[in-house]
Formats: C-alpha cells, sequence, structure tokens
C-alpha cells in the first residue's frame, strides 16, 4: 500500500466516523503538524504512528488493509468475515475470525451499525433462500420473538436458520427440505440467537 492510499483510508474512515484529524492525533497521541507533513508530501507514517492509528480506528492490519479506498458518501462499510455461518466451531466468531472482504451498508442503518455484522453462507441447507457464497448481514440483538432468517450459535455451532415460534418451542428450520427440523423449547447454553438477519448479498446462481 502507496502513502496516498493509506492517507486516503484515514480521510475516509474519519469521514465514516464523523472525525476529523485533530481527533485522531489527540487520541492517537500524534503531533498534528506532523502527520498534516506527511499527508501533504505522501509519506508513509512509521510503523509506531500506524498501529497508534489502528487502534484508534479499532480496525486490524488485516482490517485497514482490506477496507475500500473508493470513498462515497451514501454507504458505511461492513467487514465481513471468513469464518461461514453452519460450518463454525465454538463462539460464533473466534478473535481471529479473518475480515476477506467488505460489503456497504446505508447511512440509514448508521443508529445500528455497530451492531451490525456480516459473513458468508457454507452449504445448501437453506436454499433456495441463501445459497453457498452468500453474505448475511446480521444484527446482533438477539431473538426478538417474531419467524425469520436468524444467526444462531447451536450446540457450539454457528447456523443460519429461520425461526418460528410455536406454543411450547422454537422451530429451527432449514428451507432446503432434505434437512431435519429441529426445535428448543427456548434459548439455552445450547441455543442462543445472536441476531436476525437484515439482507442478504446473493451470488449470481447458473
Amino acid at each position: 500500500m502507496d502513502a496516498d492510499v493509506f492517507w486516503k483510508k484515514v480521510k475516509m474512515k474519519l469521514s465514516e466516523l464523523g472525525k476529523n484529524q485533530e481527533w485522531l492525533c489527540d487520541n492517537a497521541g500524534i503531533v498534528l503538524s506532523t502527520l498534516r507533513n506527511k499527508i501533504h508530501i505522501s509519506r508513509m507514517p512509521t510503523l509506531e504512528e500506524t498501529l497508534k492509528i489502528l487502534k484508534v480506528f479499532k480496525m486490524t492490519m488485516e482490517e485497514f488493509i482490506a477496507y475500500p479506498d473508493v470513498p462515497s458518501k451514501d454507504v458505511i462499510n461492513l467487514p465481513v468475515y471468513e469464518q461461514a455461518l453452519s460450518a463454525g466451531k465454538g463462539q460464533e466468531f473466534n478473535d481471529y475470525a479473518e475480515v476477506k472482504d467488505w460489503v456497504a451498508l446505508p447511512k440509514t442503518l448508521n443508529s445500528i451499525s455497530e451492531n451490525m455484522s456480516a459473513s458468508y453462507v457454507r452449504g445448501d441447507s437453506m436454499e433456495p433462500t441463501l445459497y453457498d457464497s452468500d453474505i448475511v448481514l446480521y444484527d446482533r440483538f438477539g431473538y426478538d420473538g417474531t419467524d425469520g432468517i436468524y444467526v444462531i450459535n447451536y450446540r457450539s455451532a454457528a447456523f443460519v436458520k429461520r425461526l418460528q415460534r410455536d406454543k411450547d418451542f422454537v422451530r429451527i428450520i432449514s428451507d432446503n427440505k432434505k434437512y431435519a427440523e429441529m426445535t428448543e423449547r427456548d434459548e439455552s447454553q445450547d441455543f442462543q440467537v445472536i441476531g436476525r438477519v437484515r439482507y442478504v448479498v446473493h451470488k449470481v446462481q447458473g
């Protein structure tokens, strides 16, 4: 990554956060004139300065490298994690889950953007609604009690499934009829609802 691209990404991230260079320098402990000079002459920051900037942005180096450098006034960018739903082990996302891509959300969702996540779908259990390699964008508000497609942690694995509330239990449904339905009476150590799927980025089929 050259200096022009680096500083363009810094400016875009500041714009997304609604902050300015003064705020960045105050929080990173960098002299404002030093930052502005390096931007002006297109010089990369030192490694120490880079790590300070990324710490303020709460981003890893991998996330920053994957962050798009094409500006837009109308979208916010959401990282897409490598760990795929319906194929994960343990908790929903491990701390080392790798960012593989970014997807854009309308800024009208800015009020909940910090509670939104995105991940790939793997497998065919939700066809024809969701296909392998689709990207689902979901909130982290848990189960709202209504029927819909949710991301769940079921018996120590992450899944995306349709949930339907029955009188005495919750039905966990795969839209692909070759997969058996499961049921749970309520959330428990073996069954936690992470949040509802809000949007899907479909891979073109055929």
